[in-house]
């Protein structure tokens, strides 16, 4: 009895395994609907096996009944882009909530930068701007998580949000240095090495590990 359960098992296997390789995604998730996939075949054979058919034709059904992987790989990689703008979101979320720390708290980039600005005028439009623009950020990422979480369960998120997330992703990784570099251009002193040191880590990291997620975000759609 075991033997005749290895052409099943291999039948099985070999079709998860291609459905896994069609899939670009955050690895837990993708193995999970692979799993998942498997666990429905092997239910699928056994109600065949129950139904008087051998175990390899069974198997060979059930794969039919579920449908070719070039059929049914775009519905799981829809689900995977947004599982993956979802992460790419929460990693955003976190990097905007240390800003007011970079700007007005430890680092002081705000002040370091223009403690004494030659331009009134530029200084005020800065700083007015920084504070929009870092408000439309949060709730932006914010508004994608919430249709990729609760939202999703009345609005279907699908790859056209992923790939919003992915690009207005980016847009802020590009806005948040510019800002810095204005601001410490606009100053008419030179900005305390430490402050230039610090950006690296609180700044400039975070950013590149939010660009790279966007940048899987959009390979997943």
């Amino acid at each position: 009895m075991a033997l005749s359960t290895i052409p099943s098992a291999a039948a099985i296997d070999e079709y998860a395994d291609s459905l896994g390789a069609a899939l670009v995604g955050p690895r837990r998730v993708k193995r999970g609907m692979v799993d998942e996939a498997r666990d429905h075949l092997v239910d699928a054979t056994d109600a065949y096996t129950d139904a008087g058919y051998d175990e390899h034709e069974a198997a060979e059904m059930a794969v039919a009944d579920f449908g070719p992987v070039e059929e049914i790989a775009p519905a799981f990689q829809t689900t995977l882009a947004v599982a993956e703008s979802r992460r790419t979101a929460w990693v955003m979320l976190a990097i905007l909530a240390a800003q007011p720390f970079i700007w007005d708290g430890g680092i002081k980039l705000a002040e370091n930068a223009n403690a004494h600005p030659p331009s009134m005028a530029l200084y005020a439009f800065l700083d007015a701007a920084i504070e929009i623009v870092g408000a439309v950020m949060i709730v932006g990422t914010i508004a994608i998580l919430v249709l990729t979480t609760i939202g999703n369960r009345w609005f279907r998120a699908g790859k056209a949000i992923a790939r919003g997330t992915a690009f207005f992703t980016i847009a802020s990784c590009v806005t948040l240095p510019v800002f810095a570099v204005s601001m410490s251009l606009a100053s008419d002193q030179l900005v305390p090495a430490h402050v230039v040191g610090a950006l690296v880590p609180f700044l400039v990291a975070p950013l590149s590990v939010a660009a790279i997620s966007a940048r899987r975000t959009l390979a997943a759609c």
